[in-house]
């Protein structure tokens, strides 16, 4: 029996209909903001206008779908009031730090933004709703439990409802456009429609979830059900794991870089998978020997995440502070602190098993709402944090020549995804003294790139000058200049296709290489960067030179992109030759080697 439900008054016709409403309205809030982007209009087309806008349009509306019990509620109006000045203050805080740095990767810092803000918000309702019932932010652990689980499962009828919804309208349209109608197929594309019935769906999902309370309890049931069934595969997983450490020891997480968040999500797994199964701190119904298995998976919580905890530190006294860094090790401090009080409630002497489970929920949930505003305001601003940290390893190594892969990524970090606060750091490093030339050419080139992946960036639309292109050319010293003719040729293709020397970079690294034996050099034109290392390659034919060919290399080490910038590519001849099996020697059959052993010794024995 589910004894976790919270008493909630019916909703009368004024509240459902204002929850569809509410979630129509929303709908038309969003497409309002792409519209005025498309429009340009001037409160809504900039950061200033966009984000808080985004931020307040999906989540205040949403807590009042979630929380609304009576419209003449006071109460209810001054949670939205205190939410929106939350979320609005934070959101003007995350405008702030996006602005102010052109060609910055606004992904790079509103996807964090925007997933603490969510989660947030979603675990600060709960405590809006019991103030609704009990007129203060404390109430029953029961309750607050129970509401939480309530949101969570609206949410995910929320999204089969809209999903649903438009894979019927997506039949309508269909089964009309078999027989030559069109019309249906025109309508539901257009954006103003899908907008509206998208917030259609979605409020009449939220109006499902909070009026079907017997449903609701039922799903929870079977999905409390379901969690009672994996934990103690959850807990075996975790007992043998720790089993095994004393055979294979540290060295191996130490040497991983997916440490932290692999042992992250173990413990978050048996943390939700335990309050799933204890709800509100009784005993779980297993016999004795899951019981002690469970037990010592709970014992074992604390471990995982000091492991997990060290992986970030290391990381960071390795690397420096990203943003990253900072909001994984706030991740692990939260689940360190649930692993450490559910340890403390299983081992404690006396008292029943788990009965302080909800005083930690209830702590580290508070912590978490906490950390999410203040890390998200000048406070805790992870920005500036990361942005020194790595402006202070730049510095450091401004005297270095050749420039590692590892500074120039620092400074591209500094440059396109640390916002305001890494362009304030890249002017300071601007004014270091005693930088070398390579370094100095390395900032030049990062600060000329508008975008941080080139091909995102405009490419140009005239053929570059031959002039122009030769001193973007660095070739290792001692080699001979490129002929004009050639970087006429090269600027022609890369017009085309600009990845092997973007216009968005100020050197491109060139080396004349003798690739088809033939005693005359070709020139490999090539474009390092972190994703991809892109090259082209001219040689010289009877009609004059020519593009020959290209390289796409995938994931390049930090070694490899040191080995494109500095001109030090070598040849390597096959291990093979190709085949053909003709008299047209066009046609060549490469052979797929399995094994490359070393070749075997000449001369006599």
């Amino acid at each position: 029996m589910d004894d976790t439900r919270p008493t909630l008054p019916a909703l009368g016709r004024k509240e459902k209909t204002f929850i569809v409403l509410l979630a129509l309205l929303q709908a038309l809030l969003l497409y309002l903001a792409k519209y005025a982007e498309e429009q340009a209009w001037p409160l809504l087309s900039g950061p200033y206008g966009r984000i808080p806008w985004f931020t307040l349009v999906l989540t205040v509306p949403t807590l009042m779908q979630l929380s609304l019990q009576r419209l003449d509620d006071r109460r209810f109006w001054s949670n939205a009031l205190l939410a929106a000045l939350a979320f609005g203050a934070t959101a003007a805080w995350a405008a702030w730090s996006v602005t102010g740095a052109p060609g910055t990767t606004a992904d790079a810092l509103l996807g964090p933004f925007a997933a603490t803000i969510a989660l947030t918000a979603f675990v600060a309702t709960p405590y809006l709703q019991v103030r609704l019932a009990h007129g203060r932010f404390t109430a029953p652990y029961t309750e607050l439990f129970a509401y939480a689980w309530q949101n969570a499962l609206t949410l995910k009828v929320v999204g089969v409802m809209v999903c649903v919804g438009w894979l019927l309208l997506f039949l309508w349209q269909e089964l009309f456009q078999l027989i030559g109608i069109g019309f249906f197929k025109a309508v539901f594309g257009q954006d103003p429609f899908a907008y509206l019935v998208t917030g259609l769906f979605a409020g009449l999902g939220v109006l499902v979830a909070r009026t079907q309370h017997r449903a609701m309890q039922v799903a929870r049931q079977v999905l409390f059900a379901i969690f009672t069934g994996f934990l103690p595969l959850a807990a075996f997983i975790a007992v043998i794991f720790l089993a095994s450490l004393p055979f294979t020891g540290l060295a191996p997480l130490e040497r991983a870089t997916s440490t932290a968040s692999t042992l992250g999500a173990l413990v978050a797994a048996l943390v939700l998978l335990l309050n799933a199964v204890v709800q509100t701190g009784r005993a779980p119904p297993y016999p004795r020997p899951l019981r002690w298995l469970v037990d010592a998976a709970i014992v074992a919580l604390p471990l995982f995440a000091a492991i997990a905890l060290r992986a970030v530190l290391v990381r960071i006294g390795e690397h420096g502070w990203t943003t990253d860094r900072f909001w994984a090790l706030i991740a692990v401090l939260l689940l360190l602190a649930y692993a450490l009080g559910y340890a403390w409630t299983v081992v404690r002497p006396g008292g029943a098993w788990m009965a302080r489970l909800p005083r930690v929920n209830i702590a580290v949930s508070l912590a978490l709402v906490g950390l999410g505003l203040l890390a998200n305001s000048p406070v805790l601003d992870p920005h500036r944090l990361a942005a020194a940290s790595q402006a202070a390893r730049v510095a450091a190594a401004a005297g270095e020549a050749p420039v590692s892969s590892e500074t120039v990524s620092r400074l591209e970090y500094l440059r396109f995804r640390s916002g305001r606060r890494g362009a304030e750091a890249l002017e300071r490093i601007g004014t270091l003294d005693g930088a070398s030339a390579d370094f100095t050419r390395a900032l030049a080139e990062v600060l000329d790139r508008p975008a941080e992946y080139p091909k995102m960036a405009p490419q140009r639309q005239d053929p570059e000058s031959s002039g122009a292109l030769a001193k973007r050319l660095r070739l290792p010293e001692g080699q001979p200049p490129v002929p004009a003719a050639l970087l006429a040729v090269a600027a022609k293709h890369l017009l085309e296709s600009p990845g092997a020397c973007p216009a968005t970079v100020s050197t491109c690294p060139a080396q004349w290489l003798d690739l088809d034996h033939d005693g005359r050099e070709e020139l490999l034109l090539c474009s390092p960067q972190a994703l991809m290392v892109e090259c082209a390659l001219f040689g010289e034919t009877a009609a004059g030179w020519a593009l020959r060919g290209s390289v796409r290399h995938w994931g390049p080490s930090e070694a490899e992109l040191d080995v494109v910038r500095q001109g030090r590519i070598r040849p390597l001849p096959p291990v093979f030759d190709d085949l053909t099996f003709g008299s047209d020697a066009e046609r060549r059959v490469q052979i797929e080697v399995v094994d490359s052993p070393s070749p075997p010794p000449t001369g006599k024995p």
